[in-house]
């Protein structure tokens, strides 16, 4: 090594060289995005701007580092270098740990009042996009439209699907989306004894928790079918039920119009929107759903995860709506 350098922590140069790429350089997949409105594009600039500081600002520190020589000067580098490395990663210290402190401190408040949610409170322009029996081969595309528009969703996964397609589930929380549990099998929960339903529920979140990812503190009945039994198990492993209030029907595939018509038609401030990243062929909704987000940012509407939609608009306590619609 040479002495006159100041040693940083293993990778942090390639990490850095990799932000700096990612923000510098044009996606070769651009051809394939639909328009955006301008909102999205103002979004994604400020985000780029922002990463490419912070990895600029990071290469001059390392710069003036190596000038500086000697292993005196070598501490103060590896503990900013450690800092840089916590804030953008998975650790406690992490963007990403903070919020999701603040996502479970709402989900808590939520539980105080209601076991299940329908929709948010209604009081602010905030729907929250979710995608049920995943994660599959779709849902990487999913993934990469979400990112294109600068929108976070939360998935409902399936536990006997992540021992094949489990990377997927951890690109998504890496990519800023929500995890949550839909039960092992997808059965019809209220046909199960208690044990049986609580095996299904925690079946999936091990499944979950053993990809790395935190225990889902949401979860989705399949078909929104539960009963006492449900509403028991998921309240011993401090769950909240999230069913919907506007059905895509993309699970029926009536084609990519009709799906983008049944969100669009039905739609209000608060909503939580059913669509599918799994359970068949998903063509249908991977084109529907460009549509549906400049849809809804065209009529005002931000898309949040369904935690963020519980912290900025949360349900009023008794005024949780009854369950509506089979899903899927």
């Amino acid at each position: 090594m040479n002495p006159g350098r100041v040693a940083l922590p293993r990778g942090f140069e390639s990490d850095l060289r990799h932000t700096w790429n990612r923000v510098s350089q044009p996606d070769d997949r651009s051809e394939t995005r639909l328009r955006v409105s301008s909102e999205a594009v103002h979004q994604r600039r400020r985000r780029a701007a922002g990463a490419g500081a912070l990895a600029l600002a990071a290469f001059v520190v390392w710069g003036i580092a190596s000038l500086g020589g000697g292993s005196s000067s070598s501490a103060p580098a590896d503990a900013f270098a450690s800092r840089i490395q916590a804030i953008g990663g998975i650790g406690s210290g992490s963007l990403l740990a903070k919020v999701t402190k603040v996502d479970e401190a709402a989900i808590d408040s939520v539980l105080v009042t209601t076991p299940y949610i329908v929709k948010g409170g209604g009081e602010k322009k905030a729907v929250a996009l979710t995608f049920d029996d995943g994660p599959s081969e779709y849902t990487p595309r999913v993934l990469a439209i979400l990112r294109n528009q600068g929108v976070s969703g939360t998935f409902f996964s399936l536990g006997g699907l992540i021992s094949t397609f489990g990377p997927n589930s951890v690109s998504a929380r890496d990519a800023g989306n929500v995890i949550a549990d839909h039960t092992w099998s997808h059965p019809q929960l209220p046909t199960l004894s208690i044990g049986e339903q609580q095996s299904e529920i925690n079946r999936t979140s091990a499944a979950i928790t053993a990809l790395g990812l935190d225990a889902p503190r949401l979860f989705r009945p399949p078909y929104g079918a539960y009963d006492q039994a449900t509403l028991a198990a998921a309240k011993k492993k401090k769950m909240l039920l999230v069913l919907w209030d506007v059905d895509s029907l993309d699970w029926s595939r009536p084609g990519v119009d009709a799906i983008v018509n049944n969100v669009l038609s039905q739609v209000q401030s608060g909503s939580i929107i059913l669509m599918h990243d799994g359970g068949g062929p998903r063509e249908q909704t991977l084109a529907a759903l460009p549509r549906i987000i400049e849809g809804l940012r065209t009529r005002g509407y931000s898309m949040v995860t369904v935690p963020r939609l519980l912290a900025e608009d949360p349900p009023r306590a008794g005024e949780t709506p009854p369950p509506v619609g089979a899903g899927a």
